[in-house]
């Protein structure tokens, strides 16, 4: 019942109109130095069609560079950011894209490997954001457009949006080197209208030497079975000694109902932290809830 209560609640924050990040979401990157690619376009994607076919493109490119390497292990890496904003006809912005990635700056073939998989990835999702009328920019343009039109239509004039602009950036939360692996995980927050975002997560994994991506199953010595009751057991454990009613009433029923807490998890110096996201087991403002299984423990 109480998470019934708390969506619908968020439901009705959705006409608020107002945003903003919290502490949490933004920790992952504090204090570390970036490089910058910058784009503005106001040339969206053709598939928007209104939105997009009386577009005029305009491109402007910027590039920003600080010193400042940091190291995982034994490999040296800084970070890069490639940002992107798209606006309507008229000028009016509609939504930004900022995605950092790390740029590993040894020779090793993992290295250059895992660096090519980064400019693949930023690639694809750039392509998805111009050319997928359902991505974050196709549905801002089209509502930007529409209202634009209503309001000339009304008063023969463009005024300025009282909802803020949709964004989406990604930002790099840690990267560890184990062994012959390196970790690298990503936090995210997506923002299209209303009293907040969405926070996000995910993890990539990475052979040192091949720079082949690697999968979570296939490094643990356990089935999915035996990882779930592993997993699940820690959840549930702080769900019954919780006090201060953080927890969904319902919580350990969706814990046991869950079987797939292998595809939510990162690696920190610990072990592999495996978490469950806002509004699963608890209220939006409790954030992400975690637990650390140790990696003798998983056969790491």
């Amino acid at each position: 019942m109480k998470k019934i209560m708390c969506l619908a609640l968020t439901a009705a924050l959705l006409f608020t109109g107002c945003t903003g990040k919290s502490d949490e979401e933004s920790a992952g990157t504090a204090g570390q130095a970036e490089s910058s690619t910058v784009q503005e376009t106001t040339s969206p994607s053709e598939t928007t069609q209104a939105a997009t076919q009386t577009a005029e493109e305009e491109t402007q490119t910027q590039t920003s560079s600080e010193a400042g390497s940091m190291k995982a292990g034994v490999y040296s890496y800084h970070l890069e950011t490639e940002e992107k904003s798209w606006s309507t006809q008229k000028g009016q912005l509609a939504c930004t894209v900022k995605i950092q990635y790390p740029v590993f700056e040894g020779d090793t073939e993992g290295e250059k490997k895992i660096n090519e998989f980064y400019q693949e990835w930023i690639s694809g999702k750039m392509e998805d954001y111009e050319t997928d009328p359902e991505s974050i920019v196709g549905y801002a343009l089209q509502y930007r457009t529409e209202e634009e039109n209503a309001q000339t239509s009304e008063t023969q004039e463009t005024e300025t949006f009282t909802m803020p602009p949709s964004e989406e950036d990604f930002t790099v939360g840690g990267v560890v080197a184990r062994d012959n692996i390196i970790s690298v995980f990503h936090e995210s927050y997506t923002y299209e209208g209303g009293a907040h975002g969405m926070p996000g997560r995910l993890n990539f994994l990475f052979d040192s030497e091949t720079g082949k991506e690697l999968t979570l199953s296939g490094l643990i010595n356990k089935s999915g079975d035996e990882l779930n009751t592993l997993v699940r057991g820690k959840f549930l454990e702080l769900v019954e000694k919780d006090t201060e009613n953080r927890f969904f009433e319902d919580a350990a029923e969706t814990l046991n109902a869950k079987t797939d807490f292998i595809d939510s998890y990162y690696l920190n110096e610990e072990g592999v932290v495996f978490y469950s996201s806002p509004y699963e087991i608890a209220p939006y403002a409790a954030g992400y809830t975690e637990v650390t299984i140790p990696y003798a423990d998983l056969g790491m």
